[in-house]
This record gives structure tokens, sequence and C-alpha cells, in this order.
């Protein structure tokens, strides 16, 4: 079995995406993550509203203890822990002991980071693809043999803080 690192794109029709992001320049790689973030959620949210209501995207109420506590919470702790957990830990784990295949361990890292969102299922579903795209990036960087802990960090730590301004602190 190959390891993540260095690990040669298969020619299987999925792993065209991975091609994709491959010969995306890394320097790229953290403002499309971001606008992909902000707009994927977009027709989650839709078809949760259709099918839930209009039930509360949730949240943990960061805002409520203050904007220290928010930014190091929401933007430093969260992103690092979630990080360590979703991607690096799950999806090294699935593909290393597991065999699992990439698009597969995406998927299910996906799913835990949805499920550890768990303020409401609009917020489980919407976030879910939140998860995609931080998993995608990981396997991406992974192969590229880029630092893909810290990158996928810091497009998690600098969703968290664009949310946490839009939804707490502008008017």
């Amino acid at each position: 079995m190959r390891s993540l690192k260095g690990e040669a794109p298969s020619s299987s029709p999925g792993d065209k995406l991975i091609q994709i992001g491959l010969n995306t320049p890394p320097y790229l790689m953290v403002p499309l993550a971001l606008l992909a973030t902000g707009l994927l959620p977009l027709p989650f949210d839709f078809v949760a509203d259709l099918f839930l209501g209009a039930q509360p995207i949730g949240g943990p109420g960061l805002g409520s203890h203050g904007v220290v506590f928010a930014l190091i919470v929401g933007c430093l702790i969260a992103p690092l822990a979630e990080t360590a957990l979703n991607q690096w830990a799950c999806i090294t784990l699935l593909r290393r002991k597991c065999g699992v295949g990439r698009w597969m361990a995406i998927l299910l890292s996906s799913a835990l980071f949805a499920s550890m969102h768990f303020y409401s299922w609009k917020y489980v579903i919407t976030t879910f693809p939140v998860g995609l795209v931080l998993g995608y990036v990981y396997v991406v960087e992974r192969i590229r043999l880029c630092r893909a802990f810290w990158i996928v960090t810091v497009i998690h730590s600098s969703g968290n803080a664009i949310s946490l301004a839009l939804v707490h602190y502008l008017p």
C-alpha cells in the first residue's frame, strides 16, 4: 500500500479533481478553498430549508463570550483540534491503516467534521461541504508534499474568522 505522502494520483475519473488541485498553484489554494467553503454550503442550505423548515443555523455561540474568547476558541483552538482529528487523523488512518480510497476518506472525514457541528440538523448539513473542501485540500496538499495540516488549519481558521465577523460583529 502506498503512503499518502508523495502519492501519485490515480487515473480514475474522480481523481480528475485531484489533478485540478495539483495543477492549482499553491498560493491560490487558500483563497480558492475559502471561496469554496463560502459558496458550496449555499445549495445545501437551500435544500435543508426545503426539508427541515427554517431551522436556526446554530453555532457554538462564541460571540456571547466576547471577541477575544471567540477569536481564541473559534479561530485558533477549534481549527487546530478539528484539523488534527477530522483531516490529519481521520484521513491518514483511513488511507494508511484501512486502505480506503481518497474520495471515501474525504467523504468520511467530512461526515465526521459535520457531526462535530451538531448545533442543528441544518448546521450539520451546511457544514458537510466545508468538510469536503478541507478534506480535499488536505489530500491534494499531502500528494503535493506541502504542509497539508497547516494549510487546512489556515483555511479553517480564516473561514471561522470571516463567519465570526459576519454573524456576530458586523451590523
